[in-house]
């Protein structure tokens, strides 16, 4: 084949060279057999796309974890992540392909290392929950799998205009939410931050609306006193164990969302459905949340949704017991 070009309208061309979504050129040969995903995201993408293609998983896969992943995927073994791994490793893995998730800092530098070795190595987007669809596109026109990319971006592209009607609501009749992100439940992520996106994509109104230039993570730590002058409608924890420890722990309780039965929290298993790794689980958390906050004006099934999404994604049916055990 000639090259690939990845242009701005999301045209492939013809040649040996792509354009990434960092904006680098990079010549990529024209079949790919063996791809080593640098993070987690990106991993996560092609465990949708093209599991056959990887060769390892930088993710850890807790106890528990199995069930919730495809088969292909469970048989792959752990190659540490960006930074964490002998590049002589990569080579003697006769990797043809690395993908890097594009942020700024370290995965720019492993980029240029790959470079150094060379092995080609392309950046997609993990962030913002937007960039989604057309990162798939990007990866199924790099691994001549467009018609099952197509599938997965359309997928991700009808689930975020579901959401429109909850995201039009005026700000003064958005519900007020706190996102607890730490065991304690006394950090959180600012109202710019992708790690807490899913706050604004619910139509929800982030109580802590600071702003920081980081864009990918803005913590914050409030105590106690503050969030009862705060007195958020909602609050969502990062996971079921923080919801837990919220909900028992009587300092806890002399906020009006705890009192009222009103914090939830996000599965995670195989892994957080949030962030840390962002995924595409996000298509379900935006939903989930949205209806949370507003039951009635999203309609929203978790059990009908949630088997429908492994099926798109991973080609698995999810058991009754597999949905319980998600849902915490």
């Amino acid at each position: 084949m000639a090259a690939l070009l990845w242009l701005a309208t999301g045209t492939p061309a013809t040649g040996g060279e792509v354009i990434d979504m960092a904006g680098r050129h990079v010549t990529v040969p024209d079949q790919i057999h063996r791809i080593y995903a640098a993070h987690d995201p990106p991993a996560i993408f092609l465990a949708s796309l093209a599991p056959d293609l990887m060769v390892g998983v930088p993710f850890d896969r807790p106890p528990g974890s199995a069930r919730f992943l495809p088969p292909a995927v469970n048989r792959l073994p752990r190659i540490r992540g960006a930074g964490r791994i002998d590049p002589e490793r990569l080579l003697a893995l006769g990797i043809d392909l690395v993908v890097i998730w594009n942020m700024r800092g370290p995965p720019d530098a492993f980029a240029a290392q790959m470079d150094a070795i060379g092995i080609p190595a392309v950046m997609v987007d993990a962030a913002p929950f937007s960039r989604y669809a057309a990162t798939f596109r990007f990866l199924g026109a790099l691994l001549h799998r467009q018609a099952r990319s197509e599938v997965l971006a359309r997928a991700l592209e009808q689930a975020s205009a579901r959401l429109a009607g909850v995201q039009a609501i005026p700000g003064a009749g958005r519900v007020r939410v706190y996102y607890a992100d730490s065991a304690d439940g006394l950090r959180s992520q600012c109202a710019t931050a992708f790690r807490g996106e899913v706050v604004p994509l619910a139509g929800g109104a982030n109580v802590l609306p600071c702003r920081t230039a980081d864009s990918m993570g803005a913590s914050v730590t409030v105590s106690l006193e503050r969030l009862l002058l705060l007195d958020p409608d909602v609050i969502v924890a990062r996971s079921p164990a923080i919801a837990r420890f919220l909900r028992a722990d009587a300092g806890w309780q002399a906020l009006r969302a705890v009192r009222e039965g009103r914090v939830y929290a996000f599965p995670d298993r195989p892994f957080n459905w949030v962030e840390r790794p962002h995924s595409q689980f996000k298509l379900l958390t935006v939903q989930w949340l949205a209806q949370r906050l507003y039951p009635g004006r999203l309609a929203f099934d978790f059990a009908q949704a949630t088997r429908n999404f492994y099926r798109t994604f991973f080609g698995m049916e999810l058991s009754d017991d597999d949905l319980a055990r998600l849902r915490g």
